[in-house]
């Protein structure tokens, strides 16, 4: 008998890890075409829910994201963006700025720096190891996003 409740426990925790993993790439999804497009954010949200989420899901074997955590993500980075992008390039070298970063990089530290230093709600570690999944399976560079999110890390207290 404990062993069934066992093995029940650890499949909700993985469908609650794997919600939260949707909810952010979600999110990266809908910043990145705020981005692209100039877009309202609430068009953007209504059309990437109409329009991909439901295909998103089905890959993911989910029924339904974590949407706290998608909305506190999107609307959280959107009323921060211009704090988290001096943020992001005080922590570039001299010879970079933000514009040189992609779409996609700018989307990905954005919300993991939302995270990080405004939202709080997990650990820095699990944070960090989650955008940098994330930026990887994105094409983007995992070791230059975690060497900027580690530094900012270490900013935390």
């Amino acid at each position: 008998m404990n062993d069934t409740k066992d093995k029940i426990n650890e499949n909700v925790r993985h469908i609650s890890i794997r919600k939260k993993t949707a909810s952010r790439i979600c999110s990266i999804q809908v910043l990145y075409n705020i981005c692209l497009l100039n877009y309202e954010i609430d068009t953007v949200i209504n059309s990437y829910c109409n329009n991909y989420l439901p295909s998103i899901l089905c890959q993911l074997g989910l029924k339904k994201l974590d949407y706290e955590l998608f909305h506190n993500i999107v609307y959280g980075v959107d009323k921060n963006v211009l704090k988290i992008d001096k943020i992001i390039s005080n922590n570039l070298s001299v010879s970079w700025t933000i514009n040189r970063l992609s779409i996609t990089e700018k989307s990905v530290l954005r919300s993991a720096i939302y995270e990080l230093l405004f939202d709080r709600k997990f650990k820095k570690i699990t944070i960090i190891n989650e955008y940098i999944s994330i930026i990887e399976v994105f094409g983007g560079n995992p070791d230059f996003a975690n060497g900027i999110l580690e530094n900012i890390s270490k900013e935390i207290k």
